[in-house]
């Protein structure tokens, strides 16, 4: 059932998916959290959910991400409150981002691959890697620790989303489905379509 972009009426399942889906988040974040890409630099798998569970389930599911990442900031502790603020709002985004712009949510078509590749794999991890900006404009982070922390971001954010992602859309998909879950974008209606001659927006 595909569903337009804030719905009218919430039902009791979108708000269980909210609470599924962030404690879903929250042990993924944790129990992946010392995965390393190298020493000192953490490799964060966790974060192909974030398109799988703002494509699958869209709002809720994007709700879901952003207080999962509080949940696992509180739990782990040493967050201060201002990169709690930052974290809530990237991963909302990260999910965000997938459920507007990916046409299929299985990826069966050459469009939402396309769609994927470029709205996820790199406009979002853009979008969450340079989150960091907004602790810079208030102050709370000097602009030369963001400089050396956004690269790091965004190639966790795009490994992970650009491997994991598709492989658990795929699998997840059909069972979504079937389980009348799904909350995402009708079919065909992502942000990039395909005509002879190039892109459409």
């Amino acid at each position: 059932m595909g569903t337009s972009l804030f719905r009218r009426k919430w039902t009791t399942v979108d708000f269980v998916l909210i609470v599924v889906t962030a404690a879903l988040y929250a042990v993924a974040l944790i129990m992946l959290a010392n995965i390393k890409l190298a020493p000192s630099v953490p490799l964060r798998p966790a974060n192909a959910l974030q398109p799988v569970f703002g494509i699958l389930f869209g709002i809720p599911g994007c709700l879901g991400l952003a207080f999962g990442n509080v949940a696992s900031d509180l739990l782990t502790g040493g967050t201060p409150p201002h990169a709690v603020i930052v974290g809530f709002i990237g991963n909302f985004l990260g999910g965000l981002i997938g459920y507007l712009a990916v046409s299929h949510p299985a990826l069966k078509t050459g469009r939402s691959i396309l769609q994927y590749y470029i709205f996820v794999v790199l406009i979002a991890s853009t979008v969450v890697a340079c989150s960091i900006l907004i602790n810079v404009a208030l102050g709370f982070t000097p602009i030369a620790i963001a400089t050396l922390f956004i690269p790091t971001v965004f190639l966790n954010q795009a490994v992970s989303t650009a491997i994991l992602g598709p492989v658990l859309l795929k699998l997840l998909y059909p069972f979504v489905k079937r389980a009348g879950l799904y909350r995402g974008r009708a079919h065909g209606n992502g942000l990039l379509s395909i005509e002879e001659g190039g892109l459409r927006p």
